[in-house]
């Protein structure tokens, strides 16, 4: 007859045979894994987001750069408000970056306004 020994064992062998064909499993699917990812790694280097989207001229480029600097100031002004608000800075501190980050900002859209009208005179040619 069956002793309980024998059906543990039994039972011990099944496991390690089904932990066998998991770790067969695993490694196939990390094979195929690493087979995709470096298969898209190329893929994704020839096909850019950033080099799609990049600006084709100087001027643009420029543009494009300075409306970020510009998001930023308006970023930093909205975080120095919060700052104001939860009491984490006093009055005077706000006023005096607010004002700093203000004439930037300023600066920044002037020259926003002239590249746009470079690029404007560069469109109508």
């Amino acid at each position: 007859g069956f002793s309980a020994a024998t059906l543990q064992r039994e039972d011990t062998q099944e496991v390690i045979k089904k932990i066998g064909e998991t770790i067969n499993l695993f490694q196939t699917k990390d094979e195929e894994l690493r087979e995709f990812l470096s298969q898209h790694e190329r893929e994704s280097e020839e096909n850019l987001v950033d080099k799609q989207i990049e600006p084709k001229t100087a001027l643009f480029k420029q543009y494009l750069n300075l409306f970020a600097e510009e998001s930023s100031l308006d970023d930093a002004i909205y975080y120095l408000a919060e700052a104001l608000r939860n009491d984490v800075i006093d009055i005077q501190v706000f006023l005096k970056n607010v004002r700093a980050l203000a004439r930037k900002k300023f600066m920044v859209r002037a020259l926003m306004n002239k590249v746009r009208e470079q690029t404007n005179k560069c469109e109508i040619k």
